[in-house]
């Protein structure tokens, strides 16, 4: 199933759990994107070759500067006094202990980088100990955008980020990879199939792509690419109904939260987002009966 479909169907089972039966009967794959599968898809310690192949081809790294190993780390970085804590979706360092951190972004957000260089500093700061000099290690941050965050940027789904002074790379430590989902799936369909990306990168987006339409991956590509259980391990029928319910639950608070600056009555907000195409007028009147029921609760 696909972003939208999913959404329909959290909303449908946030209410109606006995519901999912019928969607599991509707579609073949999970949702690969949301927070606990995407974990289970793409961070499976036992299959860490699958999380070093994803990574080698999503940040373009090949030859000597290929990942060879990764190993998961804490994904989350406490508060210190008042700091905010940090909660990683992915966090774990390659052979050469060079950290790589993982983020998935559900919607657009205009303060979305700022959190993100927030949480990269935040793994900088880790890296380095009292007695220790400040030589720190290459830090690779990949960041998949579920919603496309730069829409003026028609024609680029890959926006490579680095520290540059004067426009020239000023320090080459770190990387950070901003890959649009959506974006790339919309380029792909309007580019001539002789004029495609046809790096590692655009093949692994394009079996994401298949997972969510339900559509079958050639074994070739996902034996190259991943791992030929990938296939299997995107199936609904691997995943209980407990664990597919929490993912429900999780991306409900998700959307519930994109749309809280209006659901405090600010109606006038919410017809402008309506407007604007970033929500419809019927999740704004369901969002709004969560809030009402929310704040009863409370």
């Amino acid at each position: 199933m696909n972003r939208i479909e999913f959404i329909v169907m959290a909303k449908d089972v946030h209410e109606h759990p006995e519901r999912l039966a019928y969607y599991r009967k509707k579609y073949k794959n999970v949702y690969p994107f949301s927070d606990g599968i995407f974990k289970m898809l793409l961070a499976n310690e036992a299959k860490p070759e699958r999380t070093v192949k994803f990574l080698n081809a999503m940040l373009g790294l090949t030859g000597e500067k290929a990942i060879k190993s990764y190993t998961l780390g804490v994904p989350e970085n406490p508060g210190v006094l008042n700091d905010k804590t940090a909660i990683f979706d992915i966090y774990g360092t390659t052979q050469a202990g060079e950290p790589v951190l993982i983020e998935v972004q559900q919607n657009f957000n205009t303060l979305f980088v700022d959190r993100l260089i927030y949480y990269t500093v935040r793994v900088i700061s880790r890296t380095v100990k009292k007695s220790q000099d400040y030589n720190l290690p290459h830090i690779y941050v990949l960041s998949i955008l579920t919603e496309n965050q730069f829409p003026k940027k028609r024609n680029t789904y890959l926006h490579h980020a680095q520290l540059v002074r004067n426009r020239r790379l000023y320090y080459d430590k770190l990387d950070i990879y901003l890959i649009e989902i959506e974006k790339f799936f919309t380029i792909d369909d309007r580019t001539p199939p002789e004029k495609r990306d046809t790096s590692d990168r655009a093949e692994m987006l394009r079996i994401l792509r298949d997972v969510l339409e339900d559509k079958e991956i050639p074994e070739e590509k996902l034996k190259r690419l991943l791992d030929k259980e990938f296939a299997k391990d995107v199936s609904l029928k691997g995943y209980t109904d407990e664990t597919l319910l929490n993912e429900v639950d999780g991306m409900t608070d998700i959307l519930y939260e994109k749309q809280g600056s209006y659901l405090q009555g600010q109606q006038d907000l919410a017809k402008a987002l309506i407007e604007a195409g970033k929500i419809t007028a019927d999740e704004a009147e369901y969002f709004s009966k969560i809030s009402a029921k929310r704040k009863q609760e409370k």
